[in-house]
């Protein structure tokens, strides 16, 4: 295990543990959100509770260290904060996430501030449809 995700957790305000470590060494290897019970059966071998799981993930991502990705079903994901904008993709069948690198909504938010006056507007929007294996099967 690297070190690397130490002066980054001490530059957000968290102490370094191992359990930290290894839920951002895990996050950044990710190729699609998780969730904290995918995590936790992943990390397995650091001997950290569900609990601490959660806790640790909810800190991290309410202080901007990682994204909390919600997709349309019950359960919050994260993934580590990437420095681009962009958007998922869920497959109907499998489940399958993935990330769309294109935007075109900065237009319709610049709108919407003028016609609102709201500032600092965001937006999270999921796709969903079928991936190309589940739709070959089909």
């Amino acid at each position: 295990m690297t070190n690397n995700y130490a002066p980054l957790l001490r530059q957000y305000g968290f102490k370094v543990t191992r359990a930290r470590l290894k839920l951002l060494e895990r996050l950044n290897r990710a190729t699609q959100p998780m969730t904290a019970q995918e995590l936790h059966a992943e990390l397995a071998d650091a001997k950290m509770d569900l609990a601490t799981v959660y806790r640790s993930l909810n800190k991290f991502a309410d202080a901007g260290l990682i994204a909390r990705v919600q997709l349309g079903d019950e359960f919050a994901r994260f993934e580590f904060v990437k420095h681009h904008h962009h958007h998922h993709i869920v497959c109907n069948s499998c489940g399958k996430v993935s990330e769309i690198e294109l935007c075109n909504l900065d237009a319709l938010s610049s709108e919407i501030a003028q016609k609102t006056g709201f500032r600092n507007i965001a937006h999270h929007v999921v796709f969903s449809g079928d991936c190309q294996d589940c739709a070959s099967k089909q």
